[in-house]
């Protein structure tokens, strides 16, 4: 009996162990059920949406406390009925119809735009997104989830209204820029009619007058009318340009013997100012398409401005270049100098200068004109100027690429030229030193001044300039910008700072490439003959089009769907790359060979301050490129059009 007991016992200590596990495994479930529904209730009673659980004849089961907010009811209320209730009566029937099409398949999902009625009375705009859940053992229904669109369906159709005023305005603004030019012609017209009776008269009486002050009266009327008839065409051709009317009458035309006509017809004005008028020209420089009138109005017109701003005893010098497939016009004077503040606004219309000296009549619209001339030419005007030191104005015009002249083909066997704007004499004596012994064929120039940097550019023309940014005169920034106005001339800043916010600015405003202090005396040789090799003219290559974008690599210009995007030259030879292996990843140290020749220390960290300062020119968010984009560890890729 007691084996009995005992077995017994045994018996029930299993079973009570097995039953409590099966307990224990029940109240976990119990708690995750608890556990999800707490989940989902809260999912549910916070969410912005309404969510709404139907049978399949449209009978509201289900719906969440969101409902209450969205359309300002509460969830106990609409339990039990047609949802389509609070449908507008023009939408149930479509609603309807995607409602029963929605049935016959599981899982499947509509999207629609409805509007629905409010408790305040209102009609409002619902996304609404239909899902079949009728098989769903746990829904068993059909869910929606409703979200008030209304205030961006009114911001939409106010945005449009607003596309239609822009519209109606710019309608309006074309209709009185006509009127304006028609103006403005009339007034042309009616001030030049009497003109020519003046200009005639005072001609003939300056060829018959012998006697003074007759002879100086008859003088100074003549001057005066030619000075308004300029006035005149120049007031005429800036509406012109205002409106895009003004266009360019092109022909081939000898440059260096129009640049000698404008300055012989100025050195008079020029003499009887005191002033030294001279003229230094190259002995030949390819022909060049241009508007012959236009090209004398612009070489005049800042011809005119220097004479007016110089005073006695100055010294005025006209000089023209052929480089870099453009000539290059300058015009330097000993006047005052300009101030940086006004350099700002010199070359927009209406604006006249305070001080200086001579005779400062005018409207403020000739450097204004000049400016529009030299851009319709595809050109560039720029000023260098500092107060006490005179000004330079120049502007340089595309020559034609088939008449190069002969001094271009002898770049290749001419010595080198590198000027190095560096204060410190440690540093410039390094350079000079690994210069002589790695690259000898480079003739070194240096300086310790950002303002004598400058003026050496112009002076020696180098092929290449090494530019500290700490200088004790000026920021090497100013500098940077100073010589961007008038060279395209490779320039590779040094600096102390690994910033990355100051190696972004100093690519922005012109930089080609940037090396932080200290730096590997080869790796800089390297990159100063990376950019000297791109300096010289290659023979022109076909421009390389991957889907909406087109790359043309002898201007480094990117156009992408139709909208034109300047490139430096490392960014473009990264773009190069990245195209013509679209679709397909190109590795950094790959990456780095074709832009720097070279895969050296820290390519990588420069390499990605170039894809961050791309990707803000050509993506629409920069954050989330879909045009360059980046395999982490490897390289980049350009994504292949779709």
């Amino acid at each position: 009996l007691e084996a009995i007991v005992q077995e017994r016992t045994a018996e029930l200590r299993r079973g009570y162990e097995i039953l409590e596990r099966e307990i224990s495994e029940k109240e976990k479930v119990e708690e995750a059920l608890r556990l999800s529904e707490r989940y989902f209730r809260s999912l549910t009673e916070k969410a912005f949406d309404a969510i709404l659980i139907v049978t399949a004849d449209g009978t509201i089961r289900y719906a969440s406390p969101s409902i209450e907010h969205v359309f300002g009811l509460n969830k106990d209320e609409i339990i039990g009925v047609r949802s389509l209730g609070y449908v507008h009566p023009d939408d149930r029937k479509r609603i309807a119809g995607i409602f029963m099409g929605l049935l016959h398949t599981h899982g499947a999902i509509e999207q629609v735009e409805l509007r629905g009625h409010h408790a305040d009375g209102s009609w409002r705009v619902f996304d609404a997104v239909y899902t079949n859940l009728l098989n769903d053992p746990v829904i068993a229904g059909i869910t929606v989830n409703f979200r008030d669109v209304t205030e961006r369906k009114e911001a939409q159709e106010q945005l449009q209204s607003l596309y239609k005023q822009e519209r109606e305005l710019r309608q309006r603004i074309e209709v009185e820029m006509k009127r304006r030019v028609e103006f403005t012609r009339a007034l042309a017209h009616e001030l030049k009619t009497p003109l020519t009776s003046v200009l005639a008269s005072s001609d003939l009486l300056l060829a018959r007058l012998q006697d003074e002050p007759s002879l100086g009266l008859a003088r100074n009327i003549n001057y005066a009318a030619s000075n308004l008839n300029t006035r005149i065409n120049e007031l005429l051709d800036l509406v012109k340009s205002e409106v895009g009317i003004l266009q360019l009458k092109l022909e081939t035309m000898d440059s260096l013997q129009v640049l000698r006509d404008v300055v012989r017809s100025m050195t008079p004005l020029a003499l009887r100012q005191g002033q030294s008028l001279t003229l230094d020209l190259p002995p030949s420089i390819p022909v060049l398409r241009a508007d012959r009138t236009r090209f004398q109005q612009i070489v005049a017109n800042l011809l005119s401005n220097a004479i007016k701003f110089t005073p006695d005893g100055g010294k005025i010098s006209v000089r023209a270049k052929a480089k870099n497939s453009s000539l290059i016009v300058e015009i330097s004077d000993t006047g005052p100098g300009i101030s940086s503040k006004d350099q700002q606004r010199l070359f927009k219309p209406y604006q006249r200068l305070d001080g200086g000296t001579g005779n400062l009549g005018g409207l403020g619209i000739g450097l204004s004109l000049c400016k529009t001339l030299v851009e319709l030419h595809d050109g560039q005007i720029w000023v260098r100027s500092r107060l006490g030191k005179g000004s330079v104005f120049g502007f340089s015009l595309p020559l034609n690429p088939d008449n190069r002249s002969v001094t271009e083909s002898e770049r290749e066997v001419k010595p080198w030229k590198a000027l190095i704007i560096e204060d410190d004499a440690a540093i410039v004596d390094s350079l000079v030193l690994a210069l002589d012994i790695e690259w000898p064929e480079v003739q070194v120039i240096s300086t310790r001044s950002g303002e004598e940097g400058v003026d050496l550019i112009e002076v020696e023309d180098p092929d290449v300039v090494l530019l500290d940014l700490g200088l004790p005169d000026v920021s090497g920034f100013e500098v940077l910008r100073q010589i961007r106005l008038f060279s395209a001339v490779p320039i590779i800043i040094l600096t102390v700072s690994s910033e990355e916010a100051d190696m972004v600015k100093g690519l922005e405003w012109g930089a080609d490439d940037y090396v932080v202090k200290p730096f590997r005396p080869k790796e800089l040789i390297a990159r100063m003959r990376s950019q000297l090799r791109k300096q010289t003219p290659p023979d022109e290559e076909a421009p390389i089009v991957s889907g909406p974008l087109r790359f043309d690599p002898s201007t480094c210009q990117l156009t992408i769907a139709g909208n034109e995007v300047s490139l430096t030259t490392i960014e473009g030879r990264i773009v190069e790359n990245l195209m013509k292996n679209a679709g397909h990843v190109v590795t950094y140290s790959r990456l780095a060979e074709a832009v720097w020749d070279e895969d050296y220390p820290g390519s990588l960290e420069t390499l990605r301050v170039h894809i961050r300062h791309l990707r803000a020119k050509v993506e629409s968010d920069p954050g989330n490129p879909k045009i360059v984009l980046t395999k982490p560890g490897i390289g980049y890729l350009l994504a292949r059009p779709s």
